[in-house]
């Protein structure tokens, strides 16, 4: 039930910022959106990162998030530099903290980090760019791939997918899962103008983007196997942490935008 009430209130207040924020070109309110998924996400990575004794600039982390992000929205060229100079404070900071084997290791932890979540979480702004209808379209890939793999998992699910990583993940749901994303694929008034010819890009993009998310969601559950939690956080009741709510998101984003901007050239 938390897990449901959760998604009903979450989902169309989160839509509903970015309509209002492409309606009226309201830059700032996208990168206020982000940046706080941002934040709390990037605080659940250094913390399950310190579970595995890897040394982080937390409050420098912490704040440099949604700084980037923020940025990224704003002005993209110093949010480049921004990022830069997070990178290279990282590499300092781990190797005067810990020696050169430990601070390789700190370091990376780090810099991953940061592009695992803010950086890609910026290729948002690129699909508000394009207008409202490509976010949408997005997240209803990503929710029907993460809803048809649930409900034809729980309902039919016998043969595990990667036990290793995660038991709750089976053959039948990704498939289940693939429809419904092929399904979702569908909903771009641009691929109604002439749906016969859209028809095999519908497909290629539900399918490549439902793989993605899977694959995101699948390295989440990896990284918490390893740092030892069973969710990221209790921010979501019912779906844990951000993380846990936005790692299909982050899996996902960047095959979206290459095939609606290199691709189908829509973006």
């Amino acid at each position: 039930m938390p897990r449901l009430a959760t998604a009903c209130v979450g989902m169309p207040v989160m839509l509903a910022l970015f309509w209002v924020a492409a309606t009226y070109r309201l830059d700032w309110l996208v990168g206020l959106v982000v940046s706080v998924a941002g934040l709390l996400a990037g605080w659940e990575y250094i913390r399950i990162v310190s579970h595995l004794g890897i040394p982080q600039p937390k409050e420098f982390l912490i704040a440099a998030i949604p700084v980037f992000l923020m940025l990224s929205v704003l002005y993209e060229e110093y949010a480049l530099v921004v990022g830069w100079g997070v990178v290279y404070f990282t590499v300092v900071y781990s190797f005067f903290r810990k020696g050169p084997k430990e601070g390789f290791f700190a370091a990376l932890a780090g810099i991953f980090g940061f592009l695992y979540i803010p950086v890609l979480l910026s290729i948002i702004y690129f699909l508000y760019r394009g207008g409202f209808p490509y976010i949408l379209h997005f997240f209803l890939i990503v929710w029907g791939y993460d809803t048809g793999a649930f409900l034809v998992g729980s309902a039919v699910g016998k043969h595990q997918l990667l036990p290793r990583i995660s038991l709750a993940k089976t053959w039948e749901g990704l498939g289940g899962g693939l429809v419904l994303a092929v399904v979702a694929a569908a909903f771009l008034p641009e691929f109604w103008e002439d749906f016969g010819r859209s028809l095999p890009h519908i497909v290629v993009l539900g399918v490549w983007v439902g793989i993605f998310a899977q694959l995101g969601d699948l390295f989440e559950s990896l990284f918490k196997r390893a740092g030892g939690v069973k969710d990221t956080g209790w921010f979501l009741p019912g779906h844990g942490g951000m993380l846990d709510r936005i790692d299909g998101v982050l899996g996902a984003l960047p095959i979206y935008f290459f095939y609606m901007r290199y691709v189908l050239d829509l973006l």
